[in-house]
């Protein structure tokens, strides 16, 4: 669930020490009314117990009165910071479990860039903003249609396309599974195509089982980021991997689309020690898309990293829609931190502009993209997307590999 240290309440409130102006104020007027009171009564008091009776009695009574107030005072004291130590440890806790992050083992795409379906680099292209999105025709006829796809083999569906894909995936990432033969696999499997989900479904099992692959599977629910921010509270200690698979191909609308397919390999940082990252992937914080909502977003996400105000070297956008309101807010947050040293030309890179929508594999795209670039340049990457059938929008960083440990909390 979101991590959201803001809504704590505020340490606890101070009790006022007694003032001690208005103690001693009262101690002289209980030693005078004690004085004169005992004039009054001076016929019925011997003479040697007159000082006691006129000032002991009155300072014993304000003495009692005077410990019982600062006793008071002493344990509202101590249940003031026993319930500020439990904030903070509240606090410290939330803190490192809004700071986990997954290692990314191993990121494989493959978008128009791409000369076939075997998970060629395209890092670079992509870095470049090469633009792939002209009025061409579809993979169904359609003409004139702006949308950037994947290569295509003439005379096969798009079955034997994804199919090739999968296979092709796998072979990329066999050399991590292969490394961890005692992990199990989940495998997070979305898909926007034409072809219904549980035919994409078959067919990545087919290629599974083709591959040899020894280890244990099982699909798990979810959508999108919202699915690793689950996985970070849920299942962080767990030696699992998650295998994210997201392709968009043959959309059943492809105006301003793009044909995509991710692989993407994550370990939990708590129980994975044989393999070196390529980079982590840390929390997604979900926000609103106006301007303030994104920027409080943006702000929190780059804290779980932490980033320095200028520490983002990248910031991509994907799977955002054309409405004002998100488009202005990205406008707003690119010129304040941690974004502050984006470069417009070099270091902004939005996918509408000049790849197309990717659909559901939007995210798993940019966060692939920016781990194959950290490892040849190790800066901080920002990745704002939007969340499918939905006004969410997730900010999340991708980071090159850190040695330093995490909380076990």
């Amino acid at each position: 669930m979101p991590v959201k240290i803001k809504n704590i309440p505020g340490p606890a409130l101070r009790p006022a020490p007694p003032k001690l102006s208005r103690w001693l104020a009262a101690l002289a007027y209980m030693v005078a009314c004690g004085i004169l009171l005992i004039r009054f009564l001076d016929k019925y008091i011997e003479n040697d117990n007159f000082w006691w009776f006129a000032i002991g009695i009155p300072m014993g009574g304000w003495g009692i009165f005077f410990v019982l107030r600062m006793s008071l005072f002493g344990l509202r004291h101590m249940r003031a910071n026993a319930y500020d130590r439990r904030r903070e440890q509240y606090i410290l806790k939330q803190i490192r479990r809004g700071r986990r992050a997954l290692q990314i083992l191993a990121a494989e795409c493959a978008t128009a860039h791409a000369l076939d379906l075997q998970f060629t680099t395209i890092a670079e292209p992509l870095l470049r903003n090469i633009n792939v999105l002209f009025p061409q025709t579809t993979r169904e006829g359609g003409d004139n249609i702006r949308h950037s796809h994947l290569p295509i083999t003439e005379g096969k569906a798009v079955a034997s396309d994804v199919t090739t894909a999968f296979n092709a995936l796998l072979k990329k990432i066999a050399v991590q599974l292969a490394a961890l033969p005692e992990n199990p696999v989940a495998v997070l499997l979305e898909s926007s195509s034409s072809l219904p989900e549980d035919e994409i479904k078959a067919l990545w099992l087919q290629a599974w089982q083709k591959s040899g692959m020894s280890q244990p599977t099982d699909f798990v629910s979810g959508q999108g980021l919202m699915a690793i921010d689950h996985w970070l509270d849920h299942r962080i200690h767990e030696n699992t991997l998650l295998l994210v698979v997201a392709l968009q191909i043959a959309p059943e609308l492809p105006e301003m689309t793009a044909e995509v397919v991710v692989g993407l390999l994550l370990g939990n940082r708590l129980t994975q020690k044989r393999l070196m990252p390529q980079a982590l992937l840390h929390r997604p914080e979900a926000s609103g898309m106006n301007a303030a909502a994104l920027q409080e977003g943006v702000l929190q996400a780059a804290g779980w990293v932490p980033l320095t105000p200028n520490g983002a070297a990248h910031l991509w956008l994907t799977g955002l829609d054309d409405t004002s309101d998100i488009r202005s807010g990205t406008i707003i947050v690119q010129g304040k931190p941690p974004l502050t040293s984006i470069k417009q030309d070099a270091g902004l890179h939005d996918f509408s502009s000049y790849l197309g929508n990717p659909g559901c594999a939007a995210p798993w795209l940019a966060i692939a993209v920016a781990a194959q670039i950290i490892s040849d340049d190790p800066l901080p990457h920002m990745i704002i997307s939007g969340e499918q059938g939905s006004d969410i929008v997730w900010s999340t960083v991708v980071s090159p590999y850190a040695s330093h440990k995490e909380s076990n909390l």
